[in-house]
Order: structure tokens, then sequence, then C-alpha cells
């Protein structure tokens, strides 16, 4: 992510600001790129190959909404894009839309830049989200279809969870059978070591009042 430049910040305390929100979202085979101003346009000289020299579709802004980004210790929440009150959609994106290989774990880029209230741009392009796509939600009627991108952040996206337990430690070391032992205590049956009979602490021992076990495996007590 990165920060809005002086130029870009200067204008963001005048009393009227006109935003224009670009977005990037890499379906396979079909990218699409769309910015709110209403207008196509085609950046250049930013830096970025996913903006300079492609067409940005324009799209009324009353149409489109981007949910606000919110950074914590773990990443960004769950960012969505959405495009409402569009006419009925064509078979073809109805299939893209309807395979998750061409779109789940694929980019997704969000920039801003500012106008003034001339709608001249003031400073340059602020990308302010990069993240992976991980769902696509497609609702409405005949008249008119609502698209819903949910939008992991890297961070998110390459933490999940991986489902392993500390039972799985033999997986990976033969010889680890501490997580076998730890259950077996909980369950009062361990006997990984000899035991000297009922009551006392010696080696191997176990005794103590209230169903309490007590194992002691060190040679040397």
């Amino acid at each position: 992510m990165s920060t809005p430049d002086p130029t870009a910040v200067a204008a963001l305390q005048a009393s009227i600001v006109k935003p224009v929100f670009f977005a990037y979202l890499d379906f396979l085979g079909d990218p699409v790129r769309a910015n709110t101003s209403g207008g196509d346009l085609m950046p250049t000289g930013s830096g970025d190959p996913d903006l300079d020299d492609e067409i940005f579709t324009g799209i009324s802004g009353t149409v489109v909404t981007v949910s606000a980004v919110k950074f914590g210790e773990g990443g960004s929440d769950s960012v969505t894009a959405e495009l409402s009150g569009i006419p009925g959609v064509d078979d073809d994106t109805l299939a893209l839309l309807a395979d998750p290989l061409n779109y789940r774990g694929r980019d997704a880029r969000l920039w801003r830049i500012i106008r003034n209230a001339s709608n001249v741009q003031q400073g340059g392009f602020h990308a302010y989200y990069t993240g992976k796509m991980t769902s696509v939600l497609l609702s409405g009627g005949a008249e008119e279809q609502r698209i819903r991108v949910t939008i992991e952040s890297y961070l998110a996206a390459l933490s999940q969870p991986s489902n392993r337990t500390y039972m799985d430690q033999t997986r990976y070391d033969s010889g680890d059978e501490s997580a076998r032992a730890a259950i077996a205590i909980a369950n009062g049956n361990y006997t990984g070591a000899p035991s000297t009979g009922s009551g006392g602490l010696g080696t191997g021992g176990s005794g103590g009042a209230g169903g309490e076990r007590f194992f002691n495996t060190n040679p040397l007590l």
C-alpha cells in the first residue's frame, strides 16, 4: 500500500473533493478494468504496469460500491467491490463467474486519484489496496443484477489455517511421541515408565489423592 503524495494530501483539505476510483480484477482471459469517473480513461506515466496504457472503462460512481479498507496486525479485513443495477448478464459472463478457477486467488488492485472542484487531477495515483479475489456473488433479477467480488489481502490469503494438530507431530518426526504420551497421561493410562507400585513417588511411581497421578521419569530421583 502506498500513501497519497503531498499534492493529493493538500487537495484533500479542500471543501470540494472529487475522488475517482480505479479497479483491476484479473479474471482469467477477461480482466476487468474500470473507473468511477463516468468516462473511459487511459492512465500514463504512473510507472505502474497494471495502470499505464490500459483503458479503464468509465462507470458511474452511483452504481459502484467499494467497502472501506481497515488494517490491523493480521493484515486488512476483506474488501468488497460491488457493481449494481447492471442489465442481464450474458452467458459468457455467467460461465466465467461460475468457475472459481477463473478468479479465485487472482490479483485485484484498487487505486484512487483526487480531483478538485474543476475536475482537475491533483497529484498522482494512490495504490491503496492490493489483494487476491476469493469469491464472486451474482444476485438480482431478470431486469438488473448485482456482482459482488470479495478480495482478501495477500497476508490473509496466504495465512489460511493448516488444520494440523499436535497429533501430526509424528508425521514430521517419527520418534516424537510427546503428543501421544500427553493424551495417555490425561487419560490416566500412561505406561511409559516402570511402576514401583501404588503409593509413593519413587521412580515410575504413581499416587496421590483424588485420582491424581504423578510420574517421575528422572533416573536420578
